[in-house]
């Protein structure tokens, strides 16, 4: 599921050629990682300093806005997965296995930090729960 760059990303991107820059560079001159800075121009970043890391971006290249935030699985389904793990006496470990999903990626999904829909759909089949994993006024 590719999502699509949002309109300050694109700015973002633009801004960087313009200045003959790369993003490896912007993330050198604002403090943060490479990998931190793409996650917040492709909208990936769900951390709440996104704010920041966005606002230094827009003072070296000039650019407005802040990035979408991005959708994430809801408080009420992250807290019935981790309930419904405890109750099945079942790790992360062993549901990743199960999945077929590296335990990072399932650890980011569980704890509401991103959202993959093949992850939740295999979550609730295995573990067997229903709640909605966005909410409706998202």
């Amino acid at each position: 599921m590719k999502q699509e760059t949002s309109q300050w990303g694109k700015a973002v991107k633009k801004a960087v050629i313009d200045h003959d820059m790369t993003l490896k560079q912007l993330a050198e001159k604002i403090g943060y990682s490479n990998a931190t800075v793409s996650q917040v121009v492709n909208g990936r970043y769900s951390n709440s300093s996104y704010k920041v890391i966005a606002e230094k971006i827009n003072e070296v290249l000039g650019t407005e806005g802040l990035p979408e935030r991005t959708e994430t699985p809801s408080d009420e389904w992250c807290q019935t997965v981790k309930v419904e793990l405890v109750k099945q006496s079942m790790t992360v470990n062993e549901l990743a296995k199960q999945l077929d999903v590296s335990r990072d990626r399932l650890s980011l999904v569980i704890n509401g930090k991103m959202m993959n829909e093949a992850i939740v759909s295999g979550v609730n089949n295995l573990l067997g729960i229903n709640p909605v994993a966005v909410p409706a006024d998202k």
